[in-house]
């Protein structure tokens, strides 16, 4: 596999439940671990062919395959925030292109 295009260096975040300084349970962006992407913003040519699902879509990332990412993780390019609509995977289990929206800080 070639490496070239996975140039965008994320963040992979998770909401996830713990505990703050008074020890009170309170939920929170959570980072997971740092990720080499292949972000491409799809063509109007693309947008029109697609399904349905595609309405939302405003970014195709690829990434090396992990079992740990799921729908409604986010995902940090520098200052872009990605939500993960659907991660599909690959036949060969070795890369996941992400299906993404972009959202805002207070989404």
């Amino acid at each position: 596999m070639r490496a070239g295009p996975l140039r965008h260096r994320c963040s992979l975040l998770s909401y996830a439940e713990i505990k703050d300084e008074l020890g009170q349970p309170a939920k929170e962006w959570v980072d997971l671990g740092k990720v080499w992407a292949e972000i491409s913003i799809p063509s109007g040519r693309m947008y029109l062919a697609a399904s349905q699902m595609q309405a939302q879509v405003s970014a195709e990332i690829n990434i090396r395959y992990r079992k740990d990412v799921k729908a409604g993780q986010r995902l940090r390019h520098n200052t872009t925030l990605y939500e993960i609509i659907a991660p599909l995977p690959t036949n060969q289990r070795d890369m996941l292109k992400l299906m993404c929206k972009t959202v805002t800080l207070n989404e």
